[in-house]
């Protein structure tokens, strides 16, 4: 089962700098990341996603999952807005059960515990190195905020995704 998670800092920097430990857990074959982004709450209380994400999976539109539920999540503007639109609109629709507002509820987590200024990396990912992960990540401190995500969700965002970058060929 993937989760979703938020590790909340105090600045962008080390927030960035966990995304890049995140990195080399995936490198190194620890953490399976299907997308990542670092977001920050800006002075006046908004979020906003910061530069172009990590996206490690082959096939993936750049940022799309996390830029759909980014915008899903925090109803935050996001680049390449087109694919990130199409997937946060289609899981919107299509979450009538209660993992509408388990993405809420993890919304409103990650949004109360950003203080203006703070920034998170937001990871839909998975791992079996558990113990490794927490490890490296942990070096950063922070906050964790998660959700558990289904397989059957994941499978349908990426087929979501897969009708994107079809539409946009």
């Amino acid at each position: 089962m993937a989760v979703l998670l938020a590790l909340v800092y105090p600045d962008i920097a080390t927030a960035e700098a966990a995304a890049a430990t995140s990195r080399g857990l995936v490198q190194a074959g620890y953490l399976d990341v299907l997308d990542s982004a670092v977001i920050a709450k800006k002075n006046d209380g908004k979020i906003e996603r910061l530069g172009a994400g990590h996206p490690v999976r082959a096939g993936v539109v750049g940022g799309a999952i996390i830029g759909g539920l980014t915008g899903l999540i925090f109803f935050a503007p996001v680049a390449g807005a087109a694919a990130g639109s199409a997937v946060g609109g289609y899981i919107g629709k299509h979450m009538t059960s209660g993992s509408a507002k388990d993405f809420k509820s993890f919304g409103d987590n990650v949004a109360f515990a950003l203080d203006p200024g703070g920034a998170a990396v937001v990871l839909l990912c998975q791992t079996e190195a558990r113990d490794r992960v927490i490890h490296d990540l942990g070096r950063h401190g922070g906050k964790l905020v998660s959700a558990d995500v289904s397989e059957q969700e994941v499978a349908d965002v990426q087929a979501a995704l897969d009708r994107v970058a079809a539409a946009s060929s």
